[in-house]
């Protein structure tokens, strides 16, 4: 007869508070290694782990300047997120992202010089809103002991650096895929730890746009 030792919490969701005073200490990533060594050093029977943790920035209300003794407001300009992978007798696999960042540009964005037929009935734009949410995640390769914190606040300045530029007279985008793919590029060429990097971005209408601001 063969016998199994199970491990019976091996999906799960938790919350944890982290105060203002240990937020610049408290790195989501080196969180996510530590469940995946924790499973793996204390299960032999565990092949693979893999743990995802997320950021919910939550500020505490005030009223008339007075902080409010329970309750919090939700303001997200992007959500933090990581994910740590590890087989057994395998490499660890740690990712960094950023999710629900939603930006907009109210001109210098356009949509021309894309490959026309005769069944072509789209016309080129050269000024248009750009508004969008994006969707990123990359790989820090071979995991050393990296200031996961400071890389992903470089990042997001990345994006917004690509997405944006310069303050003082923007830049112009000839399609929505040309932005896409600068952020992409100004990214890996700025954050040497960064080995592979994913971005989506989805597109909202001129309608949408207006809804959302």
């Amino acid at each position: 007869m063969t016998s199994f030792r199970c491990v019976c919490y091996t999906n799960f969701l938790f919350s944890i508070g982290i105060s203002d005073h240990y937020q610049s200490n408290f790195h989501l990533e080196e969180f996510a290694i530590d469940i995946c060594n924790h499973f793996m050093t204390t299960f032999c029977q565990v092949a693979y782990v893999k743990a995802y943790v997320q950021e919910v920035p939550w500020q505490r209300l005030h009223e008339d300047g007075v902080p409010h003794i329970h309750s919090f407001i939700c303001v997200p300009d992007g959500i933090r997120f990581c994910e740590a992978e590890q087989c057994r007798n395998g490499p660890l696999i740690v990712f960094g992202g950023i999710k629900d960042l939603k930006l907009m540009k109210t001109t210098q964005s356009g949509f021309e010089g894309f490959y026309k037929n005769e069944h072509t009935t789209l016309p080129e734009r050269h000024d248009r809103i750009l508004c969008g949410e994006l969707f990123c995640k990359w790989s820090y390769g071979e995991c050393k002991d990296f200031d996961f914190n400071c890389i992903w606040k470089k990042i997001r300045e990345c994006i917004l650096e690509a997405f944006a530029g310069p303050p003082d007279c923007g830049e112009y985008s000839r399609s929505y895929q040309k932005t896409v793919n600068c952020i992409q590029m100004h990214v890996l060429s700025r954050v040497s730890q960064v080995s592979s990097f994913l971005l989506m971005m989805f597109y909202f209408n001129n309608s949408e746009c207006l809804m959302h601001h």
